[in-house]
């Protein structure tokens, strides 16, 4: 009999995360182990259509429901689930005084979705779903992953304390994400190490080569006009480094420089796009919202810039490694684990005028922007391999 492991994932929504899940789920093994995947919820699924076709898919609305905000108490009321509206009301007023009390109070919510013992269970996405598969779900292994670097993320430390010490696994993204973590929790460290975020040349490559319709069309014109292209993956929000972008896209446009900014991403902080109206840039920056495939966007544009304030390890500059383009990078403190200045990328200070700067020189050196693409092209990876290492729980 196959061996049967289970995922969970809050959502297949944009961002790193469920791109990263998928990636892993392309790489895994379906047709030797029995693979389901929990989702938790389906609102805004823009990746599903990229999931392998023998993977199970698991929902329960009442658990996308738990974890809801005010919209979902409807929902519950008219489902007959009155006591979990109750538990709804009191974790949207816990949240606001206890983030890890909330987030246990939604893993005691949320229901059994299944009697299976599993081989493996791999909880992608940490705080309540790390709660909910270590008591409510039955697996031989059960393993947690956390993208980020643990002492900008430490909000739910009161709970995950209790939690982690129980599990057989806890993966993260690079070695300062590691050392992050056992800093947190020295009892845990011989259980922590490295699973790298799964980007797949074949794939990424052959999804560069999709259309994107008129949009291409309208690219090719603006560079025919004498425009830079620039491009930027992430939800718009000041986390990501969206205003230090728009700051240097003012800087560029009083400079004198012929650019677009595409912007792919859900819009988060909404006073972001009057800033941008404010500055006069609404014909320079291009909001294209979310895209499940950005990589012909990325294939498009001349330079890739990513603003962000922190990172776990990005894998939106993992693709933009792979599709060989050049990268300007903010210093954030885990960008020397994917990047060294001058040799894959210009890494420059977190402010719009430096992130200006170095998009000038890429446009005005181009010998220089061509010794990044070389260098790329010359050290390209495939780590699908990374996925042997949930392999050895279960064999």
């Amino acid at each position: 009999m196959k061996k049967k492991v289970l995922f969970i994932i809050g959502s297949l929504q944009s961002g790193g995360v469920s791109k990263s899940m998928i990636s892993l789920l392309n790489a895994w093994d379906t047709e030797k182990y029995e693979t389901s995947l929990l989702l938790c919820c389906k609102d805004g699924d823009v990746f599903s259509d990229y999931l392998p076709k023998n993977i199970q898919l698991i929902y329960n609305p009442v658990i996308e429901h738990v974890m809801g905000g005010f919209f979902s108490l409807k929902w519950l009321l008219v489902h007959g689930h009155f006591l979990l509206c109750l538990g709804v009301l009191l974790r949207l007023i816990l949240s606001r005084i206890s983030r890890p009390l909330a987030s246990e109070l939604i893993a005691k919510m949320m229901p059994v979705v299944s009697d299976v013992h599993y081989d493996l269970i791999v909880d992608y996405g940490g705080q309540q779903l790390l709660y909910y598969m270590v008591n409510k779900l039955s697996a031989t292994k059960k393993v947690s992953f956390f993208h980020s670097d643990y002492s900008k993320w430490s909000f739910y430390y009161n709970a995950d304390k209790k939690y982690y010490p129980v599990v057989d696994h806890i993966f993260t993204i690079s070695q300062i994400c590691v050392d992050s973590l056992k800093k947190f929790f020295p009892n845990c460290a011989e259980k922590v190490s490295i699973m790298e975020n799964i980007s797949s040349p074949v794939m990424i490559r052959r999804q560069s080569l999709e259309s994107i319709g008129n949009f291409e069309v309208q690219i090719d014109q603006m560079k025919a006009d004498g425009n830079t292209i620039l491009c930027t993956i992430g939800h718009i929000c000041r986390g990501k480094g969206f205003d230090f972008a728009i700051e240097a896209s003012d800087i560029l446009k009083r400079n004198g420089i012929k650019f677009k900014w595409v912007f792919i991403g859900k819009v988060l902080e909404e006073d972001l796009l009057k800033f941008i109206t404010d500055k006069g840039l609404d014909d320079n920056i291009l909001l294209v919202g979310i895209q499940s495939n950005p990589y012909p966007y990325i294939s498009l544009s001349d330079i890739v810039v990513h603003p962000s304030r922190f990172e776990g390890k990005s894998i939106a500059l993992d693709e933009a490694k792979i599709l060989c383009k050049p990268i300007v990078v903010t210093n954030f403190s885990t960008v020397g684990d994917q990047f060294e200045n001058r040799k894959n990328a210009l890494i420059c200070d977190m402010n719009g005028k430096a992130l200006a700067d170095s998009i000038v020189e890429l446009i005005n050196n181009r010998e220089l922007s061509l010794s990044l693409i070389d260098y790329l092209k010359d050290n390209i990876q495939d780590n699908s391999s990374e996925v042997k290492k949930l392999y050895a729980f279960i064999n």
